[in-house]
């Protein structure tokens, strides 16, 4: 009689063992695959928005209001918001979104201007990035955010600076009313609560009431013009892998803004191997 041999237990623990180590390696891998590629794909997608900022700016669309009297003159973006469109308050754990809103004003033929810088000229064509809504008698009823848009992050990524803190602060970028050059103005870790100020305006004009703030959103920016170095300084985006209040060691992809950012060749996205990332 043939005696048959079979496989001993450790045969097969040990096959078994081999084939769990392969699978969790394999699927190790495609984790990290897929993980790396949500992450390229926030990159390119944060970096792509911001540079659209500038082709916006240059070619500005309608306004809007349907006459020739109001002109768009740029965006006023805002990192950081605690409050959303809506007033409701966000929460900082599920990361904070960004808000951009049209620069509008006086059209430049409707009024005349003095001299002075682009801020300035913008002040007196009453530029800011609410609209007043009137009656039929011409009375103020309330006002309406000038085309907000929200912008957020992908795959739970997040913006910070560079030593791991969240990002927050205002970049504005508006076009000169006469020469059409454009400029950017930078607050870092300044927020203009433009949601929360734009609400209780409404709020009160609704109820016949007034509320003042609401005027001095965008000309806060003028309060830092005596500053030589107010507009002109870069921007260094830090954007992490990981989520809002997490961290590691993964190395940041470094998105900067130019020094006295003009265009969207401004934006300049610095890889994470490259000797120039200060995200490390």
């Amino acid at each position: 009689m043939v005696k048959r041999k079979g496989f001993t237990f450790i045969e097969i623990a040990l096959f078994l063992a081999v084939t769990a180590a392969l699978f969790i390696g394999i699927a190790l891998g495609m984790q990290n695959s897929i993980f790396r590629q949500r992450y390229n794909d926030a990159v390119q997608n944060f970096f792509e928005f911001m540079r659209s900022v500038y082709s916006k700016v240059s070619n500005p669309q309608s306004s809007g209001e349907g006459n020739s009297n109001t002109a768009i003159y740029g965006k006023l973006i805002v990192f950081g918001e605690k409050y959303d469109m809506a007033g409701n308050l966000i929460n900082e754990l599920d990361g904070r979104p960004i808000f951009m809103y049209d620069v509008v004003g006086d059209a430049v033929g409707s009024k005349e201007m003095g001299t002075g810088n682009v801020l300035e000229l913008l002040k007196a064509l009453n530029a800011n990035v609410v609209r007043k809504t009137v009656n039929s008698t011409g009375t103020v009823v309330g006002v309406e955010l000038a085309s907000p848009e929200k912008y957020e992050m992908r795959w739970q990524t997040e913006l910070q600076n560079v030593d791991w803190s969240l990002f927050t602060g205002s970049i504005l970028v508006v076009r000169h009313p006469r020469a059409g050059t454009i400029n950017t103005f930078i607050m870092k870790d300044e927020v203009i609560s433009v949601n929360y100020e734009a609400r209780q305006a409404n709020d009160a004009y609704k109820t016949g009431g007034t509320y003042s703030a609401i005027d001095n959103l965008l000309k806060q920016y003028l309060v830092k013009t005596n500053d030589p170095k107010f507009g002109i300084e870069e921007v260094n985006f830090c954007i992490s892998p990981y989520g809002p209040g997490e961290s590691g060691t993964t190395p940041r992809t470094n998105i900067r803004l130019l020094e006295n950012a003009r265009n969207a060749s401004s934006v300049e996205l610095i890889e994470t191997d490259g000797g120039d990332n200060v995200c490390f």
